[in-house]
Parts: C-alpha cells; sequence; structure tokens
C-alpha cells in the first residue's frame, strides 16, 4: 500500500467548507466523485499522514479514503490504481 498524491477538483462554499467533485488521477483519467459520505479528521494507519479524511463513492461504487493533509490531497492504493 502507498500513499499516490493526487489533484482534486474541489467546491470551495462561502462556509468555508471543501466539497471534493473530482479525482485527477493523470493526465487522461478524471473521475467524478459521486458523493461523500463521511468528513472526519483522521490518519492514515496504512501509510501515514494525518488531516481530513473523506470517505468518498466514485463512479465504479468503489468507497475510498480521500485525504487532505496540509493542502494536498492523497489516496492508500496497491500499485497506483484506483
Amino acid at each position: 500500500m502507498i500513499r499516490k498524491y493526487v489533484d482534486v477538483i474541489c467546491l470551495n462554499d462561502k462556509a468555508g467548507n471543501i466539497k471534493p467533485l473530482y479525482l485527477i488521477w493523470d493526465e487522461t483519467k478524471k473521475i467524478p466523485i459521486l458523493k461523500v459520505k463521511e468528513i472526519c479528521p483522521r490518519a492514515s494507519l496504512k501509510v501515514g499522514g494525518s488531516g481530513l479524511r473523506y470517505t468518498c463513492m466514485f463512479e465504479t461504487n468503489k468507497i475510498r479514503h480521500l485525504y487532505y493533509d496540509r493542502g494536498k490531497w492523497f489516496v492508500e492504493v496497491n500499485d497506483h490504481v484506483i
């Protein structure tokens, strides 16, 4: 399991909330986030790091954790595959 840093397209509302809308995997792959199920402060026990953990549902109906840590986004992956 590794930490892969990714770009994320977000909505920042006037109340200061951040809602991730798309995960940019690479230059050719933009993955929509269908739903954010939970947002909570957590550490990644698998790859280290901490911050806000967004539990997200992606178009493949997979649930993944997306972390926002010190201004950067990352996901936990095996072999660079989401």
